[in-house]
């Protein structure tokens, strides 16, 4: 949670913007101010945005109400954390670990068949013809 909104960013960034093209307007062409002022509203936007995070989330500090006396203002924080827990896995764990888990008879599970793929034939006499065709097929892709 940072404090204040993005209009501080932009407020500072702005301001030093102007500071800097006004600083720098009768030393540089215009090009070249220009890109440092826009250099100078990105560095110092970027600082901002560092100082509000660092005092709203590390410092702790709370955001400004917008008014003290609104208790809509209050129920806006309402809804942005959520808490979950996770479920104990030491007691799947245990459960697994009893004797009558190993041969499935908690679990349900069908009986175990292993694979069966089917055998791998190989032609022995292939003829010269059947080379040259297989050959020519390869070189063609």
């Amino acid at each position: 949670m940072m404090i204040g909104s993005i209009r501080i960013n932009i407020v500072v960034g702005a301001a030093a913007f102007v500071i800097t093209f006004i600083l720098s307007i009768s030393h540089n062409i215009w090009v070249t101010t220009l890109l440092r002022s826009f250099y100078s509203f990105l560095l110092s936007f970027v600082i901002v945005f560092g100082c509000r995070w660092v005092l709203g989330s590390v410092a702790g500090l709370k955001p400004f109400p917008a008014d003290p006396g609104n208790s809509a203002a209050d129920e806006s924080h309402k809804g942005n954390s959520f808490d979950a827990t996770t479920p104990d896995e030491e007691a799947d764990l245990h459960q697994m670990l009893k004797p009558g888990a190993a041969t499935g008879e908690n679990v349900g599970l069908a009986e175990f068949a292993p694979l069966n793929p089917p055998k791998l034939s190989t032609k022995l006499a292939a003829g010269p013809d059947e080379l040259t065709q297989a050959v020519r097929r390869m070189t063609e892709e």
